[in-house]
């Protein structure tokens, strides 16, 4: 029995007996595309909007601009026109920020005759109660289907606060029309958030945010969203003497973004969020761009010596930084690569992560990846992840629980790197499991896959599985 879908551009064929994966889709016809093994040819169906009524963790649009692109910016009111179940979905999944989130929490009479004078009056409020250095206002699907304009309602207070001479009347009030259902995944909300964000820059010059002027090694970092790891990338540079101008957005002010066309270089760390930020800024303002993953040791490696040459430093200064981290790292990094060696990895997690994570899994540490699943990939991205797979590993798009246990079950993997929308999934198999997000620590940069070693070996080893199986 066959089946042929279509994803995107690809025509996607699996035969239910031939393909081991099958049995994860039991009843859903609809599903066999997108649960398929490795065959080096094949990829997933996929970039398909989500079935109503189906159980999926892949996320909206809203979050593509709020928790992903916007959470990290700091001292940023964040004023989500909602229920308040949106707002409470959205701090809840990623709390370490530095800002304020805010909902007006529509309720059923504010549907029937409309939210926009319940938003016109919370937006004046936080200008009253708050100095922020901006305020970002949320469609979401509930106000878009109700036809509130988020942005009329903006352009009225900034017209009443200019009017009446505010504190706040030159604070910048951005409005995000994000409505969840506007895209099939989160990604959708990437490109929302980035054009907007992206009307921030050239608005400052660098002395009036930096005690220095603009230098020859000025940068900026885009599409890292941790304060941890952004602060790893910067002490690396700082090494060879490159100067971060603006992390987007893992630390970022307002100021620092406004400032980010002054920078000689763009390195580019989340293709899947972020390329399109620097297309415009090279598009715009003739700021080139690189992309640089700097998980693993020999892409951090690779990395600096490509952006060495770049911005032409001394290539003494790039080895010797490379060199004090390799000797710094290179006996713990040995142990664990012989304590790790060999074990299975399943990775669920976005394509972009993914991707970055696979080959220093596969090649420095020499463990066996045996499934991926992604929740918003798409053809491109499934092209490079069949490439690098070995044959018979399991590839799902957009899974649910039931094709995640199945998948875990036949694959039985010794570590399970997700986020943690999957955490007690992965906990009831028995399986153990880290967060490939680093909340707590930092696996970006050289030392940071040290502690990445550190984590899967201290999981896989730990006693409790013991106990469990």
């Amino acid at each position: 029995m066959e089946k042929t879908q279509n994803a995107g551009d690809t025509n996607i064929i699996s035969d239910i007996n031939a393909n081991s994966t099958n049995k994860n889709v039991k009843g859903r016809i609809d599903r066999i595309g997108h649960c398929i093994t490795n065959d080096n040819n094949t990829l997933p169906a996929c970039a398909e909007f989500t079935q109503p009524g189906d159980f999926s963790e892949r996320s909206c649009t809203f979050h593509g601009s709020k928790i992903i692109i916007n959470s990290h910016i700091k001292n940023v009111i964040h004023l989500i026109h909602s229920p308040a179940s949106c707002a409470y979905y959205s701090w809840d999944y990623r709390p370490d920020t530095y800002s304020f989130c805010f909902t007006t929490d529509i309720k059923e009479e504010d549907v029937v005759f409309g939210g926009e004078k319940k938003l016109y009056d919370a937006i004046l409020k936080i200008c009253e109660e708050f100095n922020p250095d901006a305020i970002f206002v949320y469609e979401t699907c509930q106000t878009a289907l109700i036809g509130d304009d988020i942005s009329a309602v903006v352009k009225e207070v900034k017209k009443k606060l200019k009017n009446t001479g505010h504190k706040n009347k030159d604070t910048p009030i951005l409005a995000f029309e994000c409505a969840g259902f506007k895209g099939k995944t989160q990604n959708k909300g990437h490109m929302i958030a980035n054009k907007k964000l992206f009307e921030l820059i050239a608005t400052k010059e660098v002395e009036e945010v930096l005690e220095q002027p603009p230098t020859q090694y000025d940068v900026n970092i885009i599409g890292d969203f941790s304060t941890g790891s952004s602060n790893s990338i910067e002490q690396i540079f700082n090494k060879m003497g490159v100067r971060v101008l603006c992390s987007f957005t893992g630390n970022a002010t307002i100021d620092r973004i406004r400032i980010m066309d002054s920078a000689k270089l763009n390195i580019v760390h989340c293709m899947k969020s972020s390329i399109q930020f620097a297309n415009m800024m090279e598009k715009v303002y003739e700021v080139p761009y690189i992309v640089s993953n700097f998980f693993g040791i020999q892409n951090c490696c690779d990395a600096l010596e490509n952006i060495g040459k770049i911005l032409d430093i001394d290539k003494k200064v790039v080895d010797n930084t490379i060199d004090y981290y390799l000797n710094k790292n290179e006996k713990e990094l040995e142990y664990y690569k012989k304590e790790l060696k060999g074990k299975k990895v399943f990775i669920c997690h976005g394509a972009q992560r993914a991707l970055n994570y696979m080959g220093p899994i596969m090649e420095e540490l020499e463990m066996e990846v045996v499934g991926v699943a992604t929740y918003f990939a798409n053809k491109e991205n499934y092209e490079k992840i069949v490439k690098q797979l070995p044959k018979g590993a399991v590839i799902i798009d957009n899974p649910n629980t039931y094709e995640l246990e199945n998948a875990i079950m036949d694959c039985k993997p010794d570590i399970f790197i997700s986020d943690s929308k999957t955490k007690e999934l992965v906990h009831k198999l028995g399986i153990p499991y880290i967060n490939g997000r680093a909340p707590s620590t930092v696996y970006i940069g050289f030392d940071g896959f040290v502690n990445f070693a550190k984590d899967v070996y201290g999981a896989i080893n730990s006693n409790i599985w013991k106990l469990v199986k």
